[in-house]
């Protein structure tokens, strides 16, 4: 069996019948006996085998002629059919389907575009908190409507555009992001969400250019890999130029995740004082702190104040004493902070 026909068997049909619809679709129409001496399959099967295909939308029969044609559906055609009977099957499974937490790592290696825009596309509907994206301006269109979702649940959400691509998307840019940089070289694609899920790919694959080696590697409840992965993000934002930038929350706004409140800060701290809550992770000796704003060393939004390109530290004054909190898995601050709640002093 050659390989297109062993991959239609994997859609459904029988050995015989993707043999038959090949048989047809290289002739464009034939008889029922062109199609048995080229399958060496008996004419009473054939018609079987024709009248099977014919009900699953792959050709059509003649029998008002004779001798009888068959006449092949163009591929487009039947590849809508096959794409219909799979949704169904989707939707079948989806009501059978009961979800449970994942509570240990998810590893996948994606080769297919469409499978690695719909995995993005979940990740996308699923961030409560935060999502980090290094990826081609045309992916980012095509991605436009599940971080529009997003932005308007509140997420904050972090856009660096690569290849230099001039696209109607940065005219509308704060409607899918909360910032938005570009950078002229060509970027591959690199995805945080919540800290937690990851996603690195080659380019090529999302743009529809899939070259032999090209994959994508898409990562869940890996909490220690997303982190790592959010941190050389920083590096190539650093070397982005700001290209827009929406309104921050408005005041009083509590429990931002860090870096959220980070960005709150840098914007009110402009026309007016400020006072701010850090919610701290468990395990530091106070649960909060409570403190002015001293200074703010941070790399997401200009103008840019970080010593080096992960740098995104508050600084407070509580109680007549000047403390450094940092976000998750900070290691030159005094404190680690999950959540700020800001507000006017």
């Amino acid at each position: 069996m050659d390989s297109t026909a062993e991959r239609l068997t994997q859609f459904g049909l029988s050995e015989t019948e993707a043999r038959t619809y090949l048989a047809v679709l290289e002739r464009g129409t034939a008889t029922v006996a062109t199609v048995s001496e080229a399958t060496d399959i008996s004419t009473g099967y054939v018609y079987d085998l024709v009248e099977s295909l014919a009900e699953r939308g792959f050709v059509v029969v003649d029998d008002h002629r004779t001798p009888t044609q068959i006449r092949a559906v163009d591929p487009e055609s039947a590849i809508e059919s096959m794409t219909e009977e799979l949704t169904d099957l989707e939707s079948d499974l989806t009501e059978r389907y009961t979800d449970t937490e994942r509570d240990y790592p998810g590893i996948e290696l994606v080769r297919a575009r469409q499978t690695l825009y719909r995995r993005l596309e979940r990740l996308i509907d699923e961030a409560e908190d935060e999502i980090f994206m290094m990826l081609p301006a045309v992916v980012a269109e095509r991605l436009s409507d599940p971080l529009k979702r997003a932005r308007d649940r509140g997420v904050f959400v972090a856009l660096l555009l690569g290849d230099g691509e001039e696209t109607s998307i940065v005219e509308n840019a704060t409607e899918i992001a909360t910032i938005v940089r570009s950078w002229e070289p060509p970027v591959e694609t690199l995805v945080t969400v919540d800290d937690t899920s990851a996603v690195t790919s080659d380019s090529s694959l999302l743009r529809g250019e899939h070259r032999d080696g090209d994959y994508s590697l898409v990562l869940e409840q890996s909490p220690k890999t997303a982190g790592a992965i959010t941190s050389q993000w920083f590096n190539f934002w650093a070397a982005g130029d700001e290209v827009a930038s929406a309104d921050p929350p408005e005041l009083p706004a509590e429990n931002l995740p860090f870096r959220h409140g980070l960005f709150a800060i840098v914007k009110h701290a402009e026309e007016r004082d400020l006072l701010v809550t850090a919610h701290l992770f468990p395990g530091q000796g106070h649960q909060t702190l409570t403190g002015t704003v001293v200074a703010v060393n941070q790399s997401l939004v200009e103008p840019v104040t970080a010593d080096f390109p992960v740098q995104n530290t508050l600084t407070l004054d509580v109680d007549g004493e000047e403390v450094t909190i940092g976000g998750a898995g900070a290691f030159v601050e005094d404190y680690s902070a999950a959540a700020l709640s800001v507000r006017e002093q």
